[in-house]
């Protein structure tokens, strides 16, 4: 664990002389080291003794380097070849992936918060800083007003958990609950420690500034966010809800209601988006609603099913979005009614939207089908009356990604679109590192029953 930090400090006092392609092999190497965090438990040592690794953390600290360094191969052409302020992007990026790190490492509620906090000012940045649009100012203000406002209940609910067990280590507080300690917390006790986490997810209903930032943010933007930044609320969730046993019944039944009703209406809009990036921000809070209903019915499988959809969600949809940008890149256009025919101008490229589209709906071999059979198995373990939303959740969220890939795929060619596709080596390798994990960690699937074994 300190050998990943000062891994990191290194990689910030080398900066200036390192090229672009070095900064990408850097991060993807760090991720590679860190895979042996996925099997075991790692302590802080006096140096680092606020800090704390299990399966869980050790994903999703592999999954933040791996979308980082696939930030850098994505912006290659918006941020190296234009030569938008590189230097300063690298150094943005390499420091947001460092404090999202630190969050999922952090076993001290304060500085947990802290982190989860920090996160925002690099995200921001991101978007001000590297967005196409003027509109990306109102889409900063939009997520920094949803995030403050939540913030400050988290932080007072959080000084008082922290006072009602006498202590702020979230390892030692579960091990009290283990032995029986447990305290009940109350109905707006358990909204001010969940509020932050569930606006972060997205929820439903909280989920406003998700698809006004991703339609604002750049490409690696839209990585970050899409592929790391959500799983910090999914993950703040899970973490608090094993430390402190929150057992609120009645407040979970009302939440995984919203979640899996808002599941389908966020599919329902996702048929009649005409922006590609909208489309998939709008599938992403029905993804994250489903993860968050299956974690709430308290079922090993639901978290199970929880913590794979996360992993999953954040190959596909990153991979979701860099097709989007390539479209972009090539026709100045995400408009589904503009940028039709594409199988005949690169069938290689249409392959790739076939393949990432059948991913997000959860098609087989991919291992987003075993995350939402595992969580749909749950809802109807939790209620019968479940199935007629899951079927309905399953039609729609097949039927939106059908009308993406016809859409984009079939039909002619614009006029306007005199100009045929030249994809470089660079575009497949990232297309193929998004799906290489989404495809064969199905492989591996069994690893997740060490994951909560509290």
């Amino acid at each position: 664990m300190v050998g990943l930090l000062f891994s990191m400090s290194g990689l910030f006092m080398l900066w200036g002389s390192m090229i672009w392609e070095i900064r990408f092999w850097w991060l993807m190497i760090m991720c590679v080291s860190c895979m042996k965090f996925l099997n075991m438990e790692v302590w802080g040592d006096c140096i680092t003794s606020f800090f704390y690794c299990d399966s869980m953390s050790g994903m999703l600290i592999v999954l933040t380097l791996w979308i980082s360094g696939l930030m850098f191969l994505a912006s290659i052409y918006s941020v190296k070849f234009m030569n938008n302020k590189s230097l300063l992007f690298s150094f943005v990026v390499v420091v947001l992936s460092m404090v999202v790190i630190m969050y999922f490492l952090c076993s001290h509620i304060m500085y947990f918060y802290i982190f989860f906090e920090i996160s925002l000012i690099p995200t921001l940045m991101l978007i001000i800083g590297w967005g196409y649009q003027p509109e990306r100012l109102q889409a900063g203000v939009y997520m920094m007003l949803y995030t403050i406002s939540a913030s400050l209940p988290l932080l007072m609910s959080l000084v008082m958990v922290g006072g009602l067990y006498s202590s702020y280590s979230m390892v030692l507080v579960s091990y009290l609950n283990c032995l029986g300690l447990v305290h009940d917390v109350s109905f707006l006790w358990f909204l001010g420690l969940m509020g932050a986490f569930l606006v972060k997810l997205p929820m439903f209903s909280t989920h406003l500034w998700l698809p006004k930032a991703h339609v604002e943010a750049p490409i690696a933007g839209s990585m970050i966010l899409a592929g790391v930044l959500l799983k910090l609320g999914g993950y703040g969730i899970l973490r608090l809800l094993s430390v402190y046993f929150l057992n609120s019944l009645v407040f979970s039944k009302i939440f995984i209601i919203i979640c899996v009703w808002g599941g389908v209406i966020t599919a329902i809009i996702c048929v009649g988006q005409s922006d590609i990036k909208s489309l998939i921000a709008y599938s992403s809070v029905g993804h994250m609603g489903l993860m968050l209903g299956g974690a709430l019915t308290k079922f090993m499988w639901g978290w199970e099913g929880a913590m794979l959809m996360m992993i999953s969600h954040g190959f596909c949809s990153s991979g979701l979005f860099c097709l989007a940008n390539l479209m972009y890149e090539k026709f100045k256009s995400r408009s589904l009614f503009l940028c039709g025919g594409m199988i005949n101008v690169s069938p290689i490229m249409s392959l790739w939207w076939f393949l990432f589209c059948i991913g997000n709906m959860g098609a087989p071999p991919f291992v987003g089908l075993i995350s939402e059979v595992m969580l749909f198995c749950c809802m109807y373990m939790y209620s019968s009356w479940f199935i007629v939303i899951i079927l309905l959740m399953v039609f729609v969220g097949g039927l939106y990604n059908l009308v993406m890939f016809v859409s984009t795929q079939h039909g002619g060619v614009m006029g306007f679109s005199n100009s045929w596709f030249v994809n470089v080596c660079s575009e497949y390798l990232l297309l193929l590192l998004h799906f290489y994990p989404m495809l064969f960690f199905i492989l591996n699937i069994g690893y997740l029953n060490k994951i909560f074994l509290f």
